[in-house]
């Protein structure tokens, strides 16, 4: 693999990864204060689960392509 590949496989990793984080501490948040249930926070994070999908890619690459 190239390096850039490479570069755009590992933010696109970080990127997925710190969503889902931030979707966790959200839905954790609605939870605790009675907001949402169970089953609402876990539609969440499915949900951005299978957006972040296809969203990090898409981010990581503009984002590398315009530091190139």
């Amino acid at each position: 693999m190239r390096p850039f590949a490479i570069g755009v496989v590992a933010i696109a990793a970080v990127l997925y990864v710190a969503g889902l984080s931030a979707v966790r501490w959200w839905t954790r948040g609605l939870l605790r204060r009675g907001v949402a249930d169970a089953r609402a926070a876990r539609d969440w994070y499915l949900l951005v689960a299978g957006l972040g999908l296809l969203a990090a890619p898409l981010l990581a690459f503009t984002t590398l392509s315009a530091l190139r």
